[in-house]
């Protein structure tokens, strides 16, 4: 019997290495036509990587656009549709940033409001080394002390934005999003009021997401887990 298992643990430790982390494939038309291809890590983010998941499965983000562009600082979409208007989504989820995955160039993560559990459906992809976002990072704001009077700098430890994946194939895409021109256009949320955002593109970037490679979200990799459906089980030693 232990020679058996000697043997099925060198069968089976080789396939960890093969094990292929879930795709999903941004196909965008309009100002930019083209495909980014975004490897997620359900590993180091399970939470935030079955989320989108989900919205890309139910075809929420099909028809929502790029609706916040800053060059070279990051492209932002999957909230709003080509008009302009907020979708109503599912619940907010928690902030997996303590993961301190780096907010480096290409990388995605989940845009939130102040709150930091606020995530729902709006992703951005990172188009610079944008470390200043990721957990722990240090800021001084200006604040008022009470007990001195007087309004002075204090450190604050950021809770950052949570980074789920990267970009492995049209960074070029990404780049040429960041480019587009933008200009002040009229946003509706979701309870029906209006704003001005600055950072829009002058012509819509409009969004298909499919999913690239389906392999299974797992909040880990199992050893022994063979055909990757996250849990080992007999059907991982079978012919």
């Amino acid at each position: 019997m232990r020679c058996i298992c000697i043997l099925l643990a060198v069968i089976i430790a080789p396939s960890l290495s093969l094990a292929a982390y879930p795709q999903v494939k941004l196909h965008v038309t309009g100002a930019v036509t083209g495909d980014i291809i975004i490897e997620l890590w359900p590993d180091k983010a399970p939470i935030t990587t079955a989320n989108f998941v989900n919205y890309v499965k139910s075809g929420f983000c099909n028809n929502t656009v790029f609706h916040r562009v800053i060059n070279n600082f990051m492209i932002q979409g999957g909230g709003f549709t080509t008009g302009l208007v907020q979708k109503v989504t599912n619940p907010a989820i928690i902030n997996e940033s303590s993961n301190r995955l780096s907010n480096l160039k290409y990388t995605i993560a989940m845009a939130r409001v102040n709150e930091a559990d606020s995530a729902t459906s709006q992703f951005f992809i990172n188009d610079a080394n944008n470390t200043g976002l990721n957990y722990g990072s240090i800021t001084w704001p200006y604040v008022y002390n009470v007990s001195t009077g007087q309004i002075q700098q204090q450190p604050f430890t950021q809770i950052g934005y949570a980074v789920f994946g990267k970009v492995i194939s049209g960074t070029n895409v990404v780049d040429a999003i960041s480019d587009l021109a933008i200009q002040s256009k009229t946003l509706t949320d979701t309870s029906g009021l209006t704003y001005q955002s600055g950072d829009v593109p002058v012509n819509n970037v409009v969004i298909t997401a499919t999913i690239h490679v389906n392999a299974p979200v797992c909040a880990q990799k199992l050893l022994g887990d063979t055909n990757n459906d996250c849990k080992v089980d007999t059907k991982d030693f079978a012919a």
